[in-house]
């Protein structure tokens, strides 16, 4: 799978995460995200821009995205694909929601869209809609907790047939920046287990 990698040296970014670290009783949520890309990327950790890495391997042959996005503790994720070049991956498995936070945190981890002009034109009018299976997260690499704060970028199968090489990720504050914790691929096992929850 081909992500946007941030490229720089371990030696600059140290540097510069020096640099913020020395401010920090100045800096805004902005900064610390910052901050915190460049204290990973001093550390030798992969960032990628996620979002980035779709818009740019575009659509498969069938017209949807090869690669997806999901929180890693989805099952499925639905993407909907407008004529204009929109699209949007949404995995809630919900639409209501007790309090207007409550809604605000769940679509925040589990929409995500791309504005219109992002993907090339369809050929046909008005949205459609496919969805894709979420690949699971093995036992070693899974966090101790909080598995619904990390996502997965895998190479979709717009049909019922599990995925194979996906990505953990962490997400950096707000903006496209994420961690790569962890990559494999899916044993046949995984997938065959996987096949059960279509």
């Amino acid at each position: 799978m081909e992500t946007q990698h941030v490229i720089m040296g371990r030696a600059e970014a140290r540097d510069l995460y020096r640099k913020y670290k020395e401010h920090k009783h100045y800096s805004t949520p902005v900064d610390r995200e910052v901050m915190r890309a460049y204290q990973l990327l001093a550390q030798g950790r992969p960032v990628i821009k996620a979002l980035e890495s779709i818009r740019v391997a575009g659509l498969n042959d069938q017209g949807w995205p090869e690669l997806a996005i999901a929180p890693a503790t989805a099952k499925q994720v639905e993407c909907s694909l407008r004529d204009n070049g929109a699209l949007a991956f949404d995995a809630r498995e919900s639409r209501s929601f007790r309090t207007v936070n409550e809604q605000h945190l769940i679509a925040e981890r589990c929409y995500f869209s791309f504005p219109a002009g992002s993907f090339p034109r369809g050929e046909r009018r008005g949205w459609w809609s496919a969805r894709a299976i979420v690949p699971i997260v093995p036992v070693e690499h899974r966090p101790a907790r909080g598995l619904a704060n990390y996502h997965v970028l895998w190479e979709a199968e717009w049909t019922k047939i599990p995925p194979r090489d996906p990505l953990l990720l962490r997400h950096i504050g707000k903006a496209d920046l994420w961690v790569v914790l962890a990559m494999w691929e899916l044993s046949e096992v995984e997938r065959a287990a996987l096949a059960t929850r279509v």
